[in-house]
């Protein structure tokens, strides 16, 4: 029974991979560069049907390159195979079935599991054995993939319970056992833990932790791990990882240092209109923007003078938007040389505060 199920399942995940090999179309989804960083596009949690997922690993490279990703990692349970026995447990099998179609399109597959124990789920990517925490109680699986060089992170941490830093968790930060968190797991956002990733110096991940086929639909809006990379290798994100040099990206909405987010920003938005003129008649006038990134930016003025006004606006992913600034009938004669401040409502830099970007403007009254 279980087998015919498995089959069943599978059978639209054969025609996908069939269609998919005929006929692929990658998403575009440019995302700038920061400050001498090549940015990279990453899902870091996924699964396959060697652990409780319901596609081949073959599947989610395919999926990944038409998503526009760059990097991603297979992280099947290393305690969990309810496919058994139909399917081999060696949690190895997905890296190599995979390993050749991602070198072919270009996708950097990272080698990772899923350290599952109870309700705590870690993954550990990088890892040089992936089968050795099998049977292994928690701390004793981490100390395992921290002797391999693996980078470690908390996955969904409110999952069974409402986000917060649990008395079983503070000892294993304390040895230094992992060194992310998941902040955003498929479309939830655990959003008590934000603070983690300054107090607790810890990366900051956005993954989809997929397990049945990816929809085109769901693609829009998917969990990302922004990771800002030196080089496009494996070395390259290892290095990356551990500089905490992460943005998690979901729905619109990112994460993370206030740096890389300003970065982003400056990256993907360009000012149209640093200069206004407008007659006695006149008082009001357009700031245009122009996005060349596949992020949104939501605006909303702050701490301008009195004197000077406009409302929240959108500038959505490549395209064109403008913000209609009005004057007040005690403006200034003359020309102003200001700087404009927006706080941009949709970059989280820590809880309850976002990004502020100061844009030089010239007003001119004729």
């Amino acid at each position: 029974m279980r087998l015919r199920t498995l089959i069943r399942a599978a059978l639209p995940v054969l025609l996908f991979v069939s269609a998919a090999s005929a006929q692929l179309q990658r998403k575009q989804l440019p995302v700038p560069n920061v400050a001498g960083y090549r940015t990279l596009k990453c899902d870091f949690h996924m699964h396959t049907v060697f652990s409780d997922g319901m596609v081949w690993p073959v599947v989610r490279v395919l999926e990944a390159w038409r998503g526009g990703l760059d990097a991603i990692s297979i992280t099947d349970h290393d305690d969990y195979h309810p496919h058994d026995p139909h399917v081999s447990t060696d949690i190895s099998e997905p890296y190599r079935l995979a390993q050749a179609r991602a070198e072919e399109l270009g996708i950097l597959l990272i080698p990772g599991i899923e350290i599952t124990k109870g309700e705590w789920h870690f993954n550990a990517l990088f890892v040089t054995d992936f089968n050795s925490t099998k049977r292994l109680e928690l701390a004793a699986a981490l100390r395992e993939a921290r002797r391999q060089g693996a980078f470690v992170f908390w996955n969904h941490p409110g999952w069974k319970r409402p986000e917060q830093w649990f008395p079983e968790i503070a000892p294993l930060h304390a040895e230094g056992l992992f060194q992310g968190f998941e902040l955003v797991n498929g479309r939830t956002v655990y959003a008590g833990g934000f603070a983690w990733m300054a107090e607790k110096n810890l990366a900051v991940f956005a993954n989809t932790d997929i397990h049945a086929p990816m929809t085109e639909s769901e693609e829009d809006g998917r969990a990302i791990t922004l990771v800002f990379v030196r080089n496009v290798d494996s070395a390259g994100v290892r290095e990356a990882l551990a500089a905490r040099r992460t943005v998690a990206w979901m729905g619109g909405e990112l994460w993370g240092q206030e740096a890389l987010l300003r970065g982003l920003w400056e990256g993907a938005v360009r000012l149209d209109t640093p200069a206004l003129a407008l007659t006695q008649k006149q008082r009001s006038a357009a700031l245009r923007f122009r996005n060349s990134s596949a992020l949104a930016f939501r605006l909303r003025p702050a701490g301008w003078p009195s004197w000077l006004s406009a409302r929240e606006i959108e500038i959505k992913p490549m395209q064109a938007a403008a913000a209609t600034v009005s004057l007040a009938a005690d403006a200034p004669a003359g020309e102003q040389s200001l700087t404009l401040d927006f706080e941009v409502l949709n970059c989280h830099t820590a809880p309850g505060k976002n990004l502020v970007v100061r844009l030089p403007v010239r007003l001119k009254r004729l």
